[in-house]
């Protein structure tokens, strides 16, 4: 049983990279917006995948995750 829940996992991730890679774009395009714990403010932008787009937001400067980006130029050449 473990061993098929194993085996499901896999194929889950299997579909997810293949679905984003079929759409050419990097898999860091797909995460969520994440400001990150921290509270500077450094405004930055994300790539929304549900609209298409790229987005402005504040970045708290530490972890958050890939999807961002020092300009909208650069997001749209990663992601757009």
């Amino acid at each position: 049983m473990h061993r098929m829940s194993a085996l499901a996992v896999l194929l889950v991730l299997a579909i997810f990279l293949q679905n984003a890679s079929a759409h050419g774009k990097p898999s860091l395009c797909y995460l969520p917006r994440s400001r990150g714990l921290c509270y500077a403010y450094f405004p930055s932008y994300y790539y929304d995948s549900s609209s298409g787009t790229c987005q402005d937001f504040i970045y708290g400067g530490c972890q958050g995750n890939e999807n961002r980006f020092s300009s909208r130029e650069e997001c749209l050449r990663t992601c757009g």
